[in-house]
């Protein structure tokens, strides 16, 4: 697969199959990954691969964490939101709330799919080193961009799944991350439900004219 053909056809799975994704694929996914650029070499990034049972078991914790704090998806924006970033986020909302009364999905499906991983065998967890300031979570960016296309060149489908920076505390304890490392995103990798009628979502794109400026 070329790069440009994945990342022009990979999208956001959010309902995964019972098949499990083998340790060498994962191995060869994370290899990849780790060849990610990153400034003056730091390489300020560690991978936590969770398969399988271990999924399943801190989900559960998630949700229950979910239920007690009530942290849910939203823009995490600091000051108002200037008017396009609202259109395009109701526009998402218009185009995938047919697809989810279709599946049976109820409104709170973001939330609870996204800690529980979509039903994901694997999930790997990016964490940035405590020392660093956030601006340096540019560098575990790029590693991730690399872990996706890698992804999808191996025939699996993947979500980024950035909630759980909310729930930080109760991923560091479960798998033993070091509690001076910042939780910044984890990815859901898996062989997509081809049936759910979710997965036939595709987030559109603003026209290139909107977000790149030329000089």
């Amino acid at each position: 697969m070329q790069v440009s053909e994945a990342i022009v056809t990979r999208s956001s799975c959010r309902a995964y199959g019972d098949k499990p994704v083998s340790r060498e694929i994962l191995e060869q996914i994370m290899d990849l990954t780790r060849r990610a650029p990153s400034a003056i070499n730091l390489q300020p990034w560690q991978f936590t691969v969770v398969m399988n049972d271990e999924v399943r078991r801190l989900g559960k914790k998630l949700s229950r964490a979910l239920g007690e704090r009530g942290f849910s998806c939203k823009p995490d924006n600091t000051e108002p939101l200037p008017e396009v970033y609202g259109e395009r986020q109701a526009e998402l909302g218009r185009l995938m709330s047919p697809l989810m009364r279709e599946a049976g999905l109820d409104r709170d499906f973001i939330n609870t799919g996204s800690l529980n991983f979509y039903g994901a065998p694997a999930v790997v967890v990016g964490t940035l080193d405590g020392a660093f300031p956030p601006e340096r979570a540019l560098d575990l960016g790029f590693a991730l961009g690399w872990l996706l296309l890698a992804a999808a060149e191996q025939g699996l489908s993947s979500c980024p799944i950035g909630l759980i920076t909310s729930y930080g505390d109760v991923i560091k304890d479960f798998l033993n991350i070091d509690p001076k490392r910042k939780v910044v995103l984890a990815v859901a990798l898996g062989y997509a439900d081809p049936d759910n009628p979710i997965n036939r979502m595709r987030s559109p794109r603003a026209e290139m004219d909107e977000v790149v400026r030329w000089y």
